[in-house]
């Protein structure tokens, strides 16, 4: 692929200018094979999936059930059909997930390791990467670079450096259509809180709280046992640390593919299988990435914010980060600068775990938002605060388009029959920066002062390897470049 001038690294481009961009610049497109400019739009997509369990599974039956005639009719006359795509490809590193897969489509080509889908491009049209985080980059890449679609469960990536890799990447494609794997941003709930809000009613928003109360991760022995039981123990004991002990790898487990580009440790269960491996900072970044994937899109959908400034992250669960282990409680402060549309400045606190937003009360739910403007407060269910006080207000109007389902949007673009997906790269891409730079600056130890152009920490060049991760293992360390 034909290399850029180091400036395209360095250029923004906002989800504004993409998704109002994109059709326009979609001729210019070259790198997608024949097949997909000249098939037949009403043809299914071939589609290789990467990772065969866990939400693998959520995403194989979305994008393969046909409607029964009863939901065709209840849906109403027009209604976007569901996908019921080909599934032509199955790759996992659990050899009893992919079997199991396997049985339900016993035509699609069987892999282990990811990178192999790619000897045989030809073979499908779209890529659905739903692997463990740090490998989400280098299945995201290589689809992206052989012209073909891409649904990537969220965080996009593992890190920043990746996440500005697959924008940029994806920005040389835009007939291509991509997807984050964050389903809320597509949910009318978005829309009705961004119709409150362009009401006036709580007039300009200069904070906002985000909550989600999972504590997965590094805490102490109390709190663990109350929330993170099933997970944070290994026969009994807590995970504080790796354990010394070697444990032999299950027969069914490709355990050096799972590894992929993370450095080289022995098997243990700590690790994997299961959702365990998210804490573990090698190969994932804890609640923030994970719940703030779903939750900060939604103050990131509303409200007309950009880049951070600054960021400021603390936890009573470590005052210093721990060098294995995300922690279980977090809250972390982002500083927006006023807007070029005039909105003003925005400082937006994420919390997770035990840390929630002044004023919390149970009946404001375990995970929400709360939208702090001059006037009163907006609850991410669309309450509006004080209650007494806005008792009168009226129900908006719909006035903002609706989404036809988050999967849907995916196939839509694929087939030249719908817009660009809402959480396309160019969106999910700065979005996903912006929620890695919470523990970068937890792990940093000070409120970091950020250069988005030139992605790095102005005043804490420690920050560096949390940014982009210092070198990738044997195999997989010449696969990502920038364009």
């Amino acid at each position: 692929m034909k290399k850029t001038a180091n400036k395209t690294r360095q250029r923004q481009m906002t989800r504004r200018e993409f998704v109002g961009g994109a059709v326009a610049a979609a001729g210019v497109m070259t790198g997608a094979p024949a097949l997909l400019r000249g098939r037949n739009l009403n043809d299914k997509l071939d589609i290789a999936f990467i990772a065969c369990g866990g939400r693998a599974l959520d995403n194989l039956k979305e994008l393969t059930v046909v409607r029964g005639p009863a939901a065709a009719a209840a849906e109403g006359e027009g209604a976007a059909p569901h996908p019921d795509e080909n599934v032509v490809v199955l790759c996992d590193v659990n050899q009893n997930a992919l079997d199991a897969a396997s049985q339900r489509f016993p035509l699609a080509k069987k892999f282990n390791d990811l990178r192999r889908v790619f000897d045989r491009p030809n073979d499908f049209d779209a890529v659905v990467v739903s692997t463990a985080e740090h490998t989400h980059a280098f299945a995201t890449y290589l689809a992206l670079t052989n012209g073909k679609h891409v649904y990537c469960e969220k965080p996009l990536t593992y890190n920043i450096w990746e996440a500005r890799l697959i924008r940029e990447t994806a920005a040389k494609y835009p007939k291509l259509s991509t997807q984050m794997g964050n389903q809320g941003h597509a949910s009318p709930a978005r829309r009705k809180i961004k119709e409150i809000l362009m009401t006036g009613v709580i007039g300009p928003v200069r904070e906002v709280h985000v909550w989600a109360e999972r504590a997965w991760g590094l805490q102490d022995a109390a709190s663990a046992e109350k929330f993170d039981k099933p997970h944070g123990f290994y026969n009994g004991i807590q995970i504080v640390d790796r354990f010394k002990e070697a444990m032999p790898i299950p027969p069914a487990n490709h355990f050096d593919l799972w590894l992929g580009p993370a450095p080289a440790r022995p098997f243990h269960e700590t690790y994997f299988p299961g959702p365990r491996w998210y804490r573990w900072w090698d190969f994932g970044n804890g609640t923030m990435s994970d719940l703030g994937s779903h939750d900060n899109d939604v103050p990131y959908t509303v409200l007309d914010i950009r880049q951070p400034l600054t960021i400021e992250a603390t936890s009573p669960n470590g005052p210093v980060a721990h060098k294995e282990l995300a922690p279980a409680t977090m809250t972390v402060v982002y500083e927006f600068a006023a807007s070029p549309s005039g909105a003003p400045p925005v400082k937006l606190v994420w919390h997770q775990g035990d840390s929630k937003p002044p004023g919390w009360v149970p009946a404001w739910g375990g995970r929400s938002q709360l939208f702090i403007g001059d006037h009163g407060m907006l609850l991410g269910d669309g309450r509006l605060l004080p209650e007494e006080k806005f008792k009168d207000f009226q129900t908006t109007p719909e006035t903002l388009p609706r989404s036809p389902g988050h999967w849907i949007e995916w196939v839509d673009y694929a087939k030249e029959r719908g817009p660009v997906p809402g959480s396309n790269f160019q969106y999910s891409g700065w979005t996903t920066e912006a929620n890695h730079l919470g523990n970068v600056a937890y792990r940093t130890g000070k409120k970091i002062e950020w250069d988005y152009k030139n992605l790095r920490a102005t005043n804490a060049p420690e920050a560096a390897p949390f940014i982009k991760r210092p070198e990738y293992r044997k195999g997989w360390n010449n696969i990502l470049k920038f364009p």
